[in-house]
């Protein structure tokens, strides 16, 4: 267990950050139900469930599925409340590897967890993760950049961390796979808005094509 001079420190430090540090570009995201729709909208499985969420003091808890991931979300009535419940929940949270807690407007989720693609999928839509044992940088990445991370983390069985966004730069595809078609798939020709992402990972490199959100990744050849 944390002293408590030490949960204190920590806690007026985190508090700081919540209130100061930017967040990202991209949808609006002020409600659960808004997070929602938006992982819906970007083609993720999205399943609501009845259980109870591991905090019931907090605010309209609510436990959902992405893809197989539970995922504990929580909505106060304003930011102010969603701040003042943040503030009582850091301190409860286990020294040792504690879960991974992201808030943006009236929304708190909790991901206790450690899927790569989820966590950047979550920081991508919601700014970076709270961590007890590091601040948030200044300017999160576009959602399709966390995606990017997380995707080639899991593929090429390193730490998030260390993987390094060389460049990225907004790009249009001319067709729903991105230009990139597999043999033979159908592809909607539509122009599709999105991303070419560079990654480097040690002595390897990467580029790859995102669709907006990051929902859909696909390596250059």
């Amino acid at each position: 267990m944390l002293r408590r001079s030490v949960v204190l420190l920590l806690l007026s430090t985190l508090a700081a950050a919540c209130t100061t540090r930017p967040e990202p570009e991209g949808p609006t995201i002020e409600t659960a139900d808004d997070l929602l729709k938006v992982l819906g909208a970007a083609g993720m499985e999205v399943t609501e469930t009845a259980m109870m969420p591991s905090m019931p003091d907090l605010p309209r808890g609510r436990v959902v599925f992405l893809g197989d991931e539970r995922v504990e979300l929580y909505e106060a009535d304003n930011p102010d409340d969603r701040q003042a419940a943040l503030e009582k929940l850091l301190p409860r949270l286990p020294a040792q590897s504690p879960p991974s807690v992201w808030a943006r407007g009236k929304v708190i989720a909790i991901y206790d967890g450690s899927d790569g693609a989820t966590m950047a999928l979550l920081s991508g839509l919601l700014g970076d993760s709270l961590s007890l044992t590091a601040p948030a940088p200044d300017a999160p990445y576009p959602p399709a950049v966390a995606a990017a991370i997380g995707w080639w983390a899991q593929n090429a069985g390193v730490d998030p961390g260390r993987v390094v966004v060389v460049s990225f730069e907004a790009a249009p595809w001319p067709d729903a796979c991105l230009g990139l078609p597999q043999e033979g798939e159908a592809c909607a020709q539509v122009v599709t808005p999105g991303w070419r992402i560079l990654l480097r990972s040690g002595d390897r490199t990467i580029t790859l094509r995102a669709d907006d959100l990051g929902t859909q990744l696909r390596p250059e050849p």
